[in-house]
């Protein structure tokens, strides 16, 4: 990712929206009594673009944000989140860009592990109710709302930040160049 002054702008937007979008629209909205994590999905969508590095920052800002706007423990939402953008981002630096369905499987994966995380911070701390079968519902709910809505979050943050992203220059050639033959020195 190639920044400059304008996309940490549009970064900062970014999470900005992230947040807001996550407390104002998406806390409201339940599917089986659980709500979608539209953060984490920002999250994992920039560390799928820009590798680790800016995965784990979005994620610690972001969720640094959400723990000062909602009062809650300092720290816990940052360090789900940063774990999610980390590994979305190593997924990247070792195995390339993802394909559609592995973004899908990732989104879902990695959605789970922010839950997973911020309960065991969450029950390491004695913050909050008792663990029930109900929390483990919400959790797996999220995750498949996470496998569902990585897509078209994913499209957004791509969109937006198409002129800082290194592999979407200019289009590759749509047959494939011969390689030059190799000169063996030896004269016929």
């Amino acid at each position: 990712m190639i920044l400059t002054r304008s996309i940490y702008l549009r970064l900062a937007a970014l999470g900005l929206l992230a947040v807001v979008v996550q407390l104002s629209f998406a806390s409201g909205v339940t599917f089986w009594g659980a709500n979608p994590d539209l953060a984490v999905l920002v999250v994992i969508s920039l560390g799928m673009l820009g590798g680790s590095l800016p995965g784990a920052v979005a994620g610690f800002a972001i969720g640094l944000m959400i723990d000062m706007l909602l009062f809650e423990t300092l720290g816990a939402t940052s360090l789900a989140l940063l774990s999610a953008g980390y590994v979305a981002g190593r997924y990247r630096e070792t195995l390339g860009t993802p394909t559609r369905s592995m973004t899908v499987a990732l989104g879902g994966g990695l959605t789970l592990l922010a839950a997973l995380i911020f309960a065991a911070i969450q029950a390491l701390l004695r913050i909050g109710a008792d663990v029930s079968g109900l929390v483990a519902r919400d959790i797996v709910v999220t995750s498949i709302l996470g496998a569902l809505l990585i897509l078209p979050v994913h499209a957004g943050v791509r969109r937006l930040l198409r002129p800082a992203l290194i592999d979407e220059g200019t289009p590759r050639a749509s047959r494939p160049v011969a390689p030059a033959p190799l000169d063996d020195g030896l004269a016929h």
